[in-house]
């Protein structure tokens, strides 16, 4: 009988905990993956194509009358919040897409995508 009521109480206590658990998630910018990416060809692809596969830019920075760099960013985080616990997992995608157009077609760029994941 005295090890039911300890089995009793920490299922409650379980229960407790996963009943204060709350499901997070934020996207931000414009999707980016290395397939998209792949469809850029530095010194032919015109700047109205980056506009139809990503979007506008987050930013575009005059490097001179002919040329200028546009970033595309993206970000996205799923996670699992606990009342007591805190965070307790989550899962984040962080990338960046960085394109040097000159006289409105791409010169070059540099991609990079960052995963970031935690299990508790």
């Amino acid at each position: 009988m005295k090890h039911f009521s300890k089995i009793l109480l920490l299922l409650l206590f379980t229960l407790a905990l996963s009943a204060c658990s709350q499901k997070n998630y934020f996207e931000q910018g414009t999707p980016l993956s290395y397939e998209k990416v792949n469809r850029i060809v530095e010194g032919s692809t015109p700047e109205a194509q980056l506009l139809l596969i990503f979007g506008e830019p987050a930013s575009k920075v005059v490097i001179n009358e002919n040329e200028s760099k546009w970033t595309y960013q993206y970000l996205k985080k799923s996670s699992t919040s606990n009342v007591l616990l805190g965070e307790t997992s989550y899962d984040i995608v962080e990338s960046t897409l960085e394109v040097i157009v000159k006289q409105g077609v791409v010169t070059g760029f540099d991609y990079s995508q960052n995963n970031k994941e935690k299990k508790w």
